[in-house]
């Protein structure tokens, strides 16, 4: 290790080992993505408790510089955002929550208001039902990373209206508040060029890179509740996945594979 702790420093050890952390990452030597050495061999090498390791690993979290993944380990956080992609159903606010990472959301619009035809077909209601709809931007500090504009068939929420999305999240309130069962949803990413109005609230040039997202959100008894629409920001923003590899399923196509000839039926 390239660390040297100066017991005599009346700064505290954990406070040593995090700044050495920060410049591992800082430099380079721990790249994106990179996996951290177990908490455990970490303490023996530089001499510690596991204890003093995980407050420094647990401060350079908080700051966003190292993530956590449960039952991975630990890693160096990517400098832009990211949402996993194909894993749990988690909203954009539930992972930055879990990431540790301060947000804030600004409401656009809320209104109750009648469907498109598009809007009504994809919310499984009729045309003269009603939506509840919200649009919201939300930042990290002050700058705006996404916008979300969100349909809800409302004679499924009735009362969502009377929140205030400034402190509520929205599954929050369907799930907590109005005892919504979400069950599943379906997500699609399209990388797009920003319009102006996309462009003026995410405070970037018109025609710079927005990644496009759509959602369709259903409850447990198969009905859609939600339309999603948002936009973030392209430099700020990746897709990730966590992939394990199935050899047994593998070790079946190729056996599949070899037994077929061709000419067969």
């Amino acid at each position: 290790m390239s660390l040297e702790l100066d017991r005599r420093d009346p700064t505290p050890i954990y406070i040593q080992i995090k700044h050495w952390m920060r410049q591992q990452i800082k430099h380079g030597v721990w790249p994106e993505h990179y996996k951290l050495t177990a908490e455990t061999i970490l303490a023996v090498e530089l001499g510690v408790s596991r204890g003093t390791v995980r407050q420094a690993i647990m401060e350079l979290i908080e700051e966003g510089l190292l993530t956590r993944i449960h039952g991975r380990g630990t890693f160096v956080a990517s400098a832009a955002l990211e949402q996993p992609l194909a894993e749990q159903f988690v909203t954009f606010s539930e992972d930055l929550i879990a990431k540790g990472i301060a947000f804030e959301t600004h409401v656009l619009a809320q209104s109750i208001m009648k469907p498109t035809e598009i809007i009504a077909s994809l919310l499984n209601i009729r045309a003269d039902d009603d939506v509840f709809f919200l649009k919201r931007v939300r930042s990290i500090g002050d700058e705006p990373l996404v916008i979300l504009e969100n349909y809800l068939a409302y004679p499924r929420c009735r009362g969502i209206e009377q929140f205030d999305f400034t402190q509520y999240r929205l599954f929050e309130v369907l799930e907590e508040h109005l005892g919504l069962d979400l069950d599943w949803g379906r997500r699609s990413f399209e990388a797009r060029a920003a319009d102006a109005k996309v462009a003026d609230l995410l405070r970037t040039t018109a025609s710079s890179p927005v990644m496009f997202a759509e959602q369709i959100v259903y409850l447990a008894d198969g009905s859609p509740i939600e339309l999603s629409n948002l936009w973030f920001k392209g430099e700020k923003f990746k897709l990730s996945a966590t992939l394990k590899r199935d050899r047994k399923a593998l070790s079946s196509q190729r056996t599949l594979s070899q037994e077929y000839q061709p000419g067969d039926a």
